[in-house]
């Protein structure tokens, strides 16, 4: 094998690497999202349970999503999802909005809430 071949099978594992990571934390967020978030909240665009569809949160104003009733202090919170602000939000809705009616405590793994905004900004087929 000449230093050639060494050099593609080295950039050929590479990029496998990168391809099982990719897919690893794809499975992680998915688990904690299905865990944590999916008995109340939909990714199915239009589709309600007892919580509102968080299909394309970020970006979108808090309160706004078509076709839920939000509490009055959410509806009014005025500001837009953003990672760190859904950052925040997991970690303690409470504190993150005052008034929240959402009966969710929070989740004090950083990495956990950080995998759950990753699979939620992640493009989806409409």
């Amino acid at each position: 094998m000449n230093a050639k071949h060494l050099v593609v099978a080295g950039l050929a594992l590479v990029v496998v690497g990168f391809i099982r990571d990719a897919a690893l934390a794809d499975a992680t967020g998915e688990a904690a999202y299905r865990n944590r978030c999916a008995n109340c909240h939909s990714l199915k665009p239009g589709v309600f349970s007892i919580a509102p569809n968080l299909t394309g949160i970020i970006g979108r104003k808090a309160g706004s999503a078509n076709g839920y009733q939000y509490s009055p202090a959410l509806r009014d919170a005025g500001f837009v999802w953003t990672v760190e602000k859904l950052m925040e939000w997991l970690a303690s809705p409470h504190d993150a909005v005052r008034e929240t009616e959402m009966p969710f405590p929070g989740l004090k793994s950083e990495k956990e809430r950080a995998d759950i905004v990753e699979f939620l900004n992640r493009p989806r087929a409409k």
